[in-house]
């Protein structure tokens, strides 16, 4: 990757939000990046089609605050079918939680929205690569 260009990817990305419109948004700019996105406003259903086929996916992002199943709850089911499954957890708030109880949570990452495309897809490309000693974004943390 060239200095100054934003890194893309072909992984394959579950995305839950239960607003709409934020779906839509970050559906296309991950589809965008080259990411092969599948997406719900709905947790429950989100987790449905995770339980059917949890390898089909290489990462899940989940907004925070959620009627009916949090991101956080959504994110343990996940962890307790598919452990190594890497999850970023978007949040309105900048002070969703301290860094060691997110962490303790099992989550990779968290993501302060509004966010741009560069945040969003240097976030998503240091988790993915994790494993490969990316250096982190600076508008994130990751464990």
């Amino acid at each position: 990757m060239k200095a100054g260009s934003i890194p893309t990817g072909k992984e394959r990305i579950l995305l839950v939000d239960d607003d709409e419109t934020q779906v839509i948004s970050i559906r296309n700019m991950l589809q965008r990046l080259g990411y092969k996105v599948t997406a719900f406003t709905d947790g429950r259903e989100a987790l449905k089609v995770f339980l059917e086929k949890p390898s089909e996916f290489d990462l899940v992002i989940t907004d925070h605050k959620m009627p009916q199943l949090m991101g956080e709850n959504l994110a343990q089911e996940m962890l307790r079918i598919r452990s190594d499954i890497p999850i970023i957890l978007c949040t309105g708030k900048v002070d969703l939680a301290p860094d060691e109880e997110v962490k303790e949570k099992g989550l990779r990452a968290y993501i302060v929205k509004p966010f741009g495309v560069r945040e969003c897809a240097e976030l998503v490309r240091g988790v993915l690569d994790r494993r490969d000693g990316c250096a982190k974004p600076r508008h994130f943390f990751s464990f």
